[in-house]
C-alpha cells in the first residue's frame, strides 16, 4: 500500500485539497469554495477532507488506479497567524474566523494526525523539498506575492518558525512610514504597497487621472484594474502600466534588501500569482536596487508556475512533522 499525505490549502476564495505522495506528486486534487461565513466553514472543511479520505480509500474517484492508499497524516496551510502546538488558525486579516481549532476538529473526526501551518511557511518548506528553483539551496526566504504578501524562512535546510508564529511575515515589514494603512493595522507595510491588491488599487486610482493607454479601456469596462492587467500591459510596453509597476517594485526592492541585510540568505525565491505569469515586477525590483545600494544585489529567483503549490506545501508539513521524512526530489 502506498503511503500518502493529505495537503489542504485554505485561501480566501477556495479550499484546495490533494492526495500527495512522498515525492510531492499530487495524485488527486479537489477544490471547494471558501464559505463567506464562519458557521459554514467547519462543515465544508470536514466535507473536503472526508471526500479526499474516501478517494484515498478507493471509494472515491475511479481515476486513481491502485487505491487504496495509506494516509499517514494531514497538513493544513492557512493564511494568518497559527498556534502550531494546538493546531489553531488564530486569525487572518481577510478571513471569517478566529481561533479555528483545525487540528482537534480533524483528529477527532477522522483519527488521523494533523498539523497546521501558516500558508507561506508551508510554501517555503514545499519549495525546499520540491521546487527545481531551490535545488542545492539550504538558506532562503520564500515570498508569495498575491492578494497579500506572505513569507517563510528556510535556515540550514529547515523551516524557521520563530518563538511566536510571526517569523517570515515579510509582507508586514514596514517600508514606508508615511504609507497607507495595512489590513494588519500597521502603516506602510510591504503588503500595502507591493501586493497584487496594492498594485490593483494604485492602478485604478492612477488610470482615472491618466485616462490613456491599455489600462484605460479595462477600467471603463470593469470599473477597476487588477495587478494581472498591469503586468500584462507592462509586457506589451504600456508606459502608464510601467510607471505603476515601478512604484510597487521600488518598495519590493526595499523589502528584499532588508531581508538580505538581516539574514544574508543564498536567495530570495518569489512565487505567487503576481509573478507566476510575468517576471516584470521582479525585473523592476532588481533594477530598483541599483538606486538603493551601489553594490548589494541579492539573488532573486522566480518560482515557476506549478513547481510549488499550496497543496504540496501543506503535504510537506505532514511529511516533515508527522512522519519525520521528506525526500528532497529536486
Amino acid at each position: 500500500m502506498i503511503q500518502v499525505a493529505l495537503g489542504i490549502d485554505v485561501g480566501g476564495t477556495k479550499m484546495a485539497g490533494g492526495i500527495v505522495d512522498t515525492h510531492g506528486e499530487i495524485l488527486y486534487s479537489y477544490t471547494v469554495a471558501t464559505p463567506a461565513q464562519f458557521g459554514d466553514l467547519e462543515k465544508d472543511f470536514l466535507e473536503l477532507v472526508g471526500h479526499l479520505l474516501e478517494t484515498a480509500a478507493g471509494r472515491g474517484d475511479a481515476r486513481l488506479d491502485g487505491a487504496p492508499f495509506d494516509v499517514v497524516g494531514i497538513g493544513v496551510a492557512v493564511p494568518g497567524t497559527v498556534e502550531r502546538e494546538e493546531g489553531l488558525a488564530i486569525g487572518a486579516c481577510n478571513l471569517p474566523w478566529q481561533n479555528f481549532a483545525i487540528r482537534s476538529l480533524l483528529e477527532d473526526e477522522f483519527g488521523i494526525a494533523t498539523k497546521v501551518e501558516n500558508d507561506a511557511d508551508a510554501a517555503a518548506l514545499g519549495a525546499l523539498r520540491y521546487a527545481p528553483e531551490a535545488e542545492g539551496i539550504r538558506n532562503f526566504v520564500f515570498m508569495a506575492i498575491g492578494t497579500g504578501i506572505g513569507g517563510g524562512i528556510i535556515l540550514n535546510g529547515e523551516l524557521h518558525g520563530g518563538a511566536w508564529p510571526l517569523a517570515g511575515e515579510v509582507g508586514h515589514t514596514i517600508v514606508d512610514l508615511d504609507g497607507p494603512v495595512c489590513n494588519c493595522g500597521s502603516r506602510g507595510c510591504l503588503e500595502a504597497l507591493a501586493s497584487g491588491t496594492a498594485i490593483g488599487r494604485d492602478a485604478t486610482t492612477t488610470i482615472q487621472v491618466e485616462q490613456k493607454g491599455l489600462l484605460w479601456p479595462i477600467y471603463k469596462e470593469n470599473g477597476r484594474v487588477t495587478a494581472a492587467d498591469v503586468t500584462a500591459a507592462v509586457d506589451k510596453g504600456d508606459a502608464v502600466a510601467q510607471e505603476i509597476l515601478h512604484r510597487a517594485a521600488k518598495y519590493l526592492a526595499v523589502g528584499i534588501l532588508n531581508i538580505d541585510r538581516l539574514l544574508s540568505p543564498e536567495a530570495v525565491i518569489v512565487g505567487g500569482g503576481v509573478v507566476t505569469e510575468s517576471d516584470a515586477l521582479l525585473r523592476y525590483a532588481d533594477a530598483a536596487m541599483a538606486d538603493l545600494h551601489p553594490t548589494l544585489r541579492p539573488r532573486i529567483l522566480q518560482a515557476k508556475g506549478g513547481s510549488v503549490s499550496g497543496v504540496k506545501g501543506a503535504a510537506a508539513i505532514a511529511w516533515e512533522e508527522i512522519v519525520g521524512r521528506v525526500p528532497h526530489t529536486v
